[in-house]
Order: structure tokens, then C-alpha cells, then sequence
């Protein structure tokens, strides 16, 4: 493991002050030092010159250059250097109105930025002599003073502990501007930036240019360093060339996301990975090889003082460059080399279902709504992850339901994006080929509710006529086609279908859950019960469910439906009730892989609320017992022996099993946010514990809960009302095969034996 260093150490020569010229940094201008023998004495008139008043109207409009600090208030010698709170600099060549002349100072109003100050002198013609330089190292004589601007008013003592990590970046006849990182970098939500200062240039004794390969595996710079040159060197023009010469290669080069919005085409580029023990600096880059985003992955600390937030914390005048703020441990890269790797054309891959040979997978953009263009439904050669076919269905709705012995699956959408109209269509493909075996044409009369199925059948559900709460099913053979039955069902009606591997066709109407024979519509099996009185809480999107779904398996042939004012775990052959119990409003419950459950119950009577708000039982339904209650939210449950690995409170944790007493708790380890973000399910491979949060993959002893690392090249995310979806399909394991979907299209099979987590390198 990297760690940085006292970049003054080694690695730099001190250079003579005269007859050196500066290279060009793109981005920059070039900083002219032939300047004559003379050099370091200053000239009293050049000085009475910058120092003389210069005076502005109220109303006049002057222009800025590229790059200067914007001040939030006007400051003094009362304010360290290093704790101005600068947010904002200055684009190339801004024009701004004066809206207040104050001494040194002139104030502008920004509809964007709101109101800022800057020093008059940078209005100023003599500021139109400033010039950028490639950063330099440099010591001060005692006694130096550091100036607001050339010539100003205002300065402070120069003190060893702000200037050591302080570097030369621009020069004005006989001054140097010099560079000075915040002593804070993030407060609550705001990102700071170095200030600019002056020195003049006789008080500089000694400067070097910085060394490339900043942090370079023998780099003995610090990462507060690091982080200082990349907030002045790093823009939109810096090439992936210029990254490589500044900081050296990367640790890791990955697939980055999709660099564009979600109504354009996948563009995926390149993330570089620099990582030390301190920090993590992320670089991504376009085809093109063009700087498209950077990131710094840091621990929490004093330099960082964050209200804990789920957002990155971007550069005020670039969104592009963003901070995130973790916890006490960053998670190192991990390889792990896939079998194969399938690039999707759309950002989240999950696998519905599977066969000896083919996988079926949903394609979705992830967008948030209003920004949702497209989903699909494609298949995938399983040996070699070979598409075999795709078809798109747009922004509208989309459903799929394989038969029952696997071979084709029946679609329902309802757009079609090549013509760009709404039209509902039913086909049922050839799960291998994607050759259409029957299509049901509705009509254009009635607008479809949508599909479900159960055993050799498919289930078309419409209303009677358009606006009705009144419904029509209609029942067709899976293999086939061909209508077996029709039945018009009264309001309020509901299906509770879900497979086809579900045996009867199942519907709750006029005060009875009814079981009817799939060929024939005959009853089968019924139950009275009145009308539920809580909200059935599958309808809720961002809930991701009551069981977790393996893809290849075959659904269990009992399920927990909402009758009345009891949740019932109903034998779905028989109609037999196996088990029971109360139903209430801000109730959401799952079952764990072993068949208990784990109730959370809202005090308040919410769906959603603080973690606080809730209490979670462990719940033994078939023997009506509660193991245990906690006065915490739970949820994501895994269950291994004598311990329940968990989501508690929004981070990673194992309970004991028969007490529900915390084991290990990953909170404040892996993450400063109060509200982390995870999709996806618990996954095991021997000793580790695999779990999708943000946009890693990370890896966990599943016994103490210590962090190993993260999946390398592979990039989570958290779809929005995508969350059954991510649950059941995001990773999956069967043997030792191993099946992960990423947020930028890729999904890949791993061998399960070599997931390498030795990260000694």
C-alpha cells in the first residue's frame, strides 16, 4: 500500500533564479524568468506603481482574467491565509459591473454565484502582466510578508508551516503569485479552494519545479499536495497524456460509467484509479482520451469537516470535479478477472432468469423520472456471453414472463420505439433465437393493463372499456396462442400471479382470492376475505420485495399475500393458510433464506422515516414466535449458520442469529454518510461477504465485518424504482459461477475460486 510523504524530501533540485525559462503547461500561460541580472531587487517605481490607488465607478464594467480568486467577503491580515473560504474562480475573461467600491476591494452581483468580492487590482491594467507557471517549490527569506495583491495594502507574516506546502503559479514584473491550500478543504457541503497570494520576488530564495509522477509508487509527495496540484493543473483540456507524465500511471484503469445522459447512445471511456491508504484519486476519460471527470476518495478528518450527505461535493465552478468523503477505511482494488464480459446498450443489466444455455436479462437506463428513455429485455449465450438477441421497448411499459419449461418468454410492451408511437403487443419468442413464435394483437380499442402468467398459460389483463375500473382477463396457451378462456372481473379487483411457475391463475374479486385452473378457468381452490385494509405494499416501488427471486430456480410453491387485515402464507396448490399474521400500515417484511421473516415496523405508521423510526422482529411465523425485536431498521437479510448478515441502519452488519446481538457493525468504517446507498443482496464466497454499495462491489470478513476491498472494474449504482430488480439480479451465484451487472452495461461471469484478495502489492 501507497502512502504519501514530505514531498520536499527528495526528488527536487533547487534551480538559480537566473536564466531559466519555464516549459508550457497547456491550459497555462508560459512564465518568462529571462529577466535581467538585476532580478530580485525591486523597483521602486514598478512598486509605487502597483501599489498606487486605482479607482472605479459604481456601475462601470471591467474585466477579469482566467482564474483569479472570488472572494465571499472582503478579508484582512485578522484572517489566515489558509482559511479564506474561497469557492469560486474566475472564467476566462469575465466581464463583471461594480456594485460596491470598498478601499481595496470592488463587490459584483452573479445570478449563478450570488454576490463576491475581488481586489481592484485584478481589474486593474497592471494585472493584464500576470502570467501562469508551471507550480515550483520555493523558500522564503525571514521576515517575508505574503500580500493580498501585488503592491497591496494588506498582507500577512509568511510563516514555514503555510509556505512549505505552498507553490509559485504565476508571476507580475518583480512579484510571484503563490498558491495556498485550504487548511480545510470541505465544510458541510461547500468544496474550498486555494487562495492566491503574493510574495515579492527579492524574498525568494530558493524554487524547483515539481517533479512529474506526483503519485507515482516511489512519490514521497503527500496527498494534501497531490490534492493541491490537481485542483490547479486539472481542467476540461487535460489530456489522459498529460494525467500520466503529471501523476504517473495509474493503479488501476477500469471501464468508467456512461459518460452521457440517458437519452443518447452508451459512451464508456476510462477511469484511471490512484490509490493510496489516505485518498483515492479517480480520473475518467472520454474515447477521445479528453479529462471528463476527476474525484478525490478521501477519509473523514479535520481537513474534511462534511455534514454527512449521499452526494459528492463538487468544485463550485465545475461539477466535473467532485470530492467524496468516506469513512475511516477506503476500499483498495481487488482483481478478479471475469470468465466473460457482455457490454450492454443500456446502463443496468440485471438477469431475470436462466437455462443450461441462455440468460435472460432486462436492460434499463437507470434514468430518474422524467428522464427515463429506454428499457429492453435480451438474451445471452451462458458459455460465452454472446448476445443472441434484444428488443427495446423505450419509456413504456415493459413486462416478460418465461414459460414453464424455459424455452420462450412472452412480452408485453407497450411503445414501440421504431415507430415512435404507443402500441400495445404481445409476443412470445423463442428464448434462444428471439424468433417470434405467436404474436396477440389486442387491438386499438383498449389500452392494456399488462400481462402476468402461471402454469403452460399467459394472462392478458384489460379493462372492459376504456376508463373502467372493471377488468377482463384473458387467458392464452403459452406454447400457442390460442384464447382458453376469458373471465370479466367487478372493481377493485387484483392478480396475484407472479411466474408461470405459479400452478392456478390467481385473482381476488367480490370478497374471494380464487385459485382457477390455468386451461380450463375452473375454481380450484377459494378463500373468503374482505377487501385488504392496508396498502399492498408490492405496488410500492421503491420497495424490493417480499422474497428474494433466484433466476435459476424455480419459485417456491407457497407465498405471503395480503387477505383482509393478516398477511397469510398460503400453499398456492392446496389454498391451505400455513401461516399468519397482523397487517398494518408502515409495515414491510422479508423472507430470509432460511423461510423466517424480519418484520420492520414504522412507530410513526410510515413507509419511510429516520432509522430511528423503526423496530425490526425477527419473526418465526409458522410457530407464531418472535425471536427477537430491535429498536433499529434491518433489512437485506442473509442467513449463514448462527449469524444474519444485514443492512442495519443503512450499513453493513452481522447479528447473531438467536439474539439479534451486533457482531460487527461496518458503520463510519467504510462510509461517512448518514444515508448510504446499497443495491443489490448479500453474496458469499467462502470467508467473504460480497455486497453492492454506491458504486462499489465491496468484499467484507464475512467474521468481523473488516473491509478487504472492492471488485475491480466493476462500477454499482442505485437505480431508481429498479429495487426488486437490483435485489434479484444485480449478483447472483450459482456452484461457482458467479453472475455481477455493473451500472455502465457490463455484465460478467466470474469463477467464484478466483476472487483474489491478497491486495499486497
Amino acid at each position: 500500500m501507497k502512502t504519501g510523504g514530505n514531498w520536499r524530501k527528495r526528488g527536487y533540485q533547487w534551480i538559480s533564479m537566473t536564466g531559466v525559462a519555464a516549459l508550457m503547461v497547456t491550459g497555462y500561460l508560459v512564465l518568462d524568468l529571462n529577466v535581467s541580472a538585476g532580478e530580485g531587487k525591486a523597483s521602486g517605481s514598478v512598486t509605487q506603481a502597483l501599489a498606487a490607488q486605482v479607482t472605479y465607478k459604481v456601475g462601470e464594467t471591467v474585466t477579469l482574467g482566467k482564474g483569479l480568486p472570488l472572494y465571499a467577503q472582503t478579508v484582512d491580515n485578522s484572517v489566515p491565509v489558509d482559511l479564506m473560504r474561497i469557492q469560486y474562480y474566475t472564467s476566462s475573461e469575465e466581464k463583471i459591473k461594480v456594485h460596491t467600491v470598498r478601499g481595496e476591494w470592488l463587490r459584483f452581483k452573479d445570478d449563478s454565484r450570488g454576490d463576491h468580492w475581488v481586489p481592484a487590482w485584478y481589474a486593474s491594467k497592471e494585472s493584464k502582466t500576470l502570467k501562469r507557471s508551471t507550480p515550483q517549490n520555493f523558500t522564503l527569506r525571514a521576515g517575508s510578508k505574503l500580500y493580498l495583491y501585488p503592491g497591496s495594502q494588506t498582507s500577512w507574516a509568511s510563516a514555514d508551516a503555510l509556505t512549505d506546502h505552498a507553490l509559485i503559479v504565476a508571476t507580475t514584473k518583480d512579484w510571484y503569485g503563490i498558491s495556498i491550500a485550504p487548511r480545510i478543504w470541505n465544510k458541510e457541503s461547500n468544496v474550498y479552494r486555494p487562495a492566491i497570494l503574493w510574495v515579492k520576488a527579492k524574498d525568494v530564495q530558493q524554487r524547483a519545479y515539481v517533479a512529474d509522477a506526483w503519485f507515482g509508487d516511489q512519490a514521497s509527495m503527500s496527498t494534501t499536495d497531490v490534492r493541491h496540484l490537481t485542483d490547479i493543473m486539472l481542467s476540461k483540456t487535460t489530456t489522459s497524456k498529460q494525467v500520466a507524465q503529471w501523476l504517473g500511471e495509474p493503479d488501476w484503469k477500469e471501464n468508467s460509467q456512461n459518460l452521457n445522459e440517458t437519452n443518447y447512445s452508451m459512451s464508456i471511456g476510462q477511469t484511471w484509479r490512484y490509490e493510496r491508504e489516505d485518498a483515492q484519486f479517480l480520473v475518467t476519460f472520454n474515447k477521445a482520451g479528453r479529462l471528463m471527470q476527476t474525484r478525490w476518495n478521501l477519509t473523514l478528518d479535520d481537513r474534511n469537516n462534511v455534514v454527512p450527505s449521499d452526494w459528492h461535493f463538487s468544485r463550485s465552478d465545475d461539477y466535473q470535479f467532485t470530492t467524496k468523503i468516506l469513512g475511516k477505511t477506503l476500499p483498495s482494488s481487488l482483481p478478479w478477472k471475469s470468465t466473460w464480459t457482455n457490454q450492454g446498450e443500456l446502463n443496468y443489466p440485471f438477469l431475470q432468469a436462466a437455462t443450461e444455455d441462455v440468460l435472460l436479462m432486462k436492460g434499463d437506463d437507470g434514468g430518474f423520472s422524467g428522464m427515463h428513455y429506454d428499457k429492453s429485455v435480451y438474451a445471452l449465450d451462458r458459455r460465452t456471453g454472446k448476445k443472441l438477441w434484444e428488443i427495446h421497448a423505450g419509456f413504456g411499459a415493459l413486462q416478460a414472463y418465461t414459460d414453464t419449461k424455459r424455452e420462450g418468454v412472452t412480452l408485453y410492451t407497450s411503445y414501440a420505439p421504431g415507430d415512435k408511437e404507443y402500441k400495445d403487443r404481445i409476443r412470445h419468442i423463442k428464448l434462444s433465437d428471439g424468433k417470434v413464435i405467436w404474436e396477440y394483437k389486442p387491438g386499438s380499442k383498449l389500452s392494456l393493463r399488462g400481462i402476468t402468467a402461471a402454469k403452460n398459460v399467459v394472462v392478458v389483463d384489460s379493462p372492459v372499456k376504456e376508463g373502467s375500473s372493471q377488468g377482463r382477463i384473458k387467458v392464452l396457451n403459452s406454447s400457442s396462442g390460442k384464447t382458453l378462456w376469458t373471465r370479466k372481473l367487478s372493481a377493485g379487483y387484483q392478480l396475484f400471479n407472479q411466474s408461470a411457475d405459479d400452478p392456478y391463475v390467481m385473482y381476488w374479486e367480490k370478497n374471494q382470492l380464487i385459485a382457477a385452473d390455468s386451461l380450463s378457468g375452473r375454481t380450484v381452490w377459494s378463500i373468503k376475505v374482505g377487501k385488504p385494509t392496508v396498502d399492498y405494499i408490492e405496488n410500492d416501488p421503491y420497495f424490493d420485495g417480499i422474497t428474494r427471486l433466484d433466476p435459476f430456480t424455480e419459485a417456491l410453491s407457497e407465498r405471503w399475500m395480503l387477505l383482509g387485515d393478516q398477511w397469510v402464507l398460503v400453499d398456492l396448490t392446496s389454498g391451505k393458510k400455513l401461516a399468519h399474521f397482523p397487517a398494518r400500515n408502515g409495515q414491510r417484511f422479508e423472507v430470509l433464506n432460511d423461510g423466517m421473516l424480519l418484520i420492520r415496523e414504522n412507530k410513526k405508521g410510515d413507509h419511510y422515516g429516520d432509522y430511528f423510526d423503526f423496530t425490526t422482529t425477527l419473526y418465526d411465523a409458522k410457530n407464531n414466535k418472535k425471536r427477537w425485536t430491535l429498536n433499529d431498521k434491518v433489512e437485506r437479510g442473509l442467513v449463514e449458520g448462527d449469524q444474519l448478515f444485514v443492512i442495519k441502519n443503512g450499513y453493513p452488519a452481522a447479528l447473531d442469529y438467536h439474539t439479534g446481538e451486533t457482531r460487527w457493525n461496518a458503520q463510519n468504517t467504510i462510509s461517512s454518510l448518514k444515508y448510504p446507498t446499497n443495491q443489490g443482496s448479500y453474496l458469499l464466497i467462502d470467508d467473504q461477504l460480497l455486497l453492492p454499495m454506491g458504486e462499489d462491489l465491496l468484499v467484507m470478513n464475512k467474521e468481523d465485518g473488516t473491509l478487504i476491498g472492492r471488485v475491480h472494474d466493476v462500477v454499482m449504482g442505485s437505480p431508481e424504482h429498479r429495487d426488486r430488480d437490483a435485489k434479484n439480479g444485480t449478483m447472483n451465484r450459482v456452484g461457482d459461477e458467479v453472475y455481477i451487472g455493473s451500472s455502465n452495461g457490463r455484465f460478467s461471469l466470474y469463477n467464484a475460486e478466483e476472487l483474489n484478495t491478497d491486495i499486497s502489492r
